[in-house]
């Protein structure tokens, strides 16, 4: 149901959306009407269409909270990728020679792995690409190893190896980022308040003997706008607001290229 969820269209959530919400308006409307034809009185249902619409708003900005955060965590962790990968690269140029190429070749290709990570949106590319980071990885820290076994005691080489482990650390904070989205069951339910306010409000609109299905259809389709924007921010691999790959582009096109 996730992946269903997290794989459909944004044009569709958003037709989907508008639609529901704007139904639960118009159903709303009309039980208002055969209420006022029956001649009902309830003065309150305004004010419970208000309350409705209050709760609405605070789970939007609650939702929208959550959303940005986690994008700013994404951005983030590609900040601290890219700056990573080149104090690594940097910290290899004082290594000895014969170790800089077959090292600063295999950040390279690390880098560029990490600026494609899992897009476009694919289960199994981002899998790949997971492992090849690893492998990557590992042989960075033989590399690592043997430079330390032939000089122990080397400042560069200290220096190297923390700049080398503070990019796997980074790795799997950004791994983390990727997979940290709002839960599905918010986003569910803030459909639902939205389809609940707006039906009060019909029925408010209603029970006075009016219907303003323009008014009620505006309001459905804005509401809807706003919770695609918070599914296109939770979305880290595909939609209209993506996190940029600029900082990991720039710092490969940084990598020295040794001596």
């Amino acid at each position: 149901m996730s992946e269903l969820f997290a794989g459909m269209p944004l044009g569709w959530m958003l037709a989907a959306d508008a639609l529901l919400i704007a139904g639960a308006a118009d159903l709303g409307c009309r039980l208002g009407l055969r209420a006022h034809r029956a001649g009902k009185e309830q003065s309150d249902v305004g004010t419970l269409a208000g309350a409705a619409l209050g709760l609405l708003a605070l789970l939007v900005a609650f939702s929208f909270s959550m959303a940005v955060a986690r994008y700013d965590s994404r951005r983030n962790a590609v900040l601290e990728e890219a700056n990573a990968i080149g104090s690594t690269a940097y910290f290899a140029l004082m290594l000895p020679r014969e170790a800089q190429g077959p090292i600063l070749q295999e950040l390279r290709e690390y880098t560029q792995v990490r600026i494609g990570l899992g897009k476009p949106r694919d289960p199994g590319k981002l899998r790949r690409d997971i492992a090849r980071s690893l492998e990557l990885q590992a042989q960075l820290w033989q590399r690592a190893t043997a430079v330390t076994e032939a000089a122990p005691q080397s400042l560069p080489t200290y220096r190297f190896v923390g700049s080398l482990n503070e990019m796997n650390n980074v790795h799997e904070r950004r791994l983390t980022a990727l997979r940290n989205s709002v839960p599905l069951a918010v986003l569910v339910m803030l459909v639902l308040t939205a389809m609940v306010a707006m039906g009060f409000t019909g029925y408010a609109e209603g029970i006075t003997g009016a219907r303003r299905q323009g008014a009620n259809i505006l309001m459905a389709i804005t509401i809807a706008m706003l919770i695609t924007m918070i599914i296109d921010l939770n979305r880290p691999y595909q939609g209209f607001i993506e996190v940029s790959p600029q900082a990991l582009v720039d710092a490969a096109n940084a990598l020295p290229t040794g001596r």
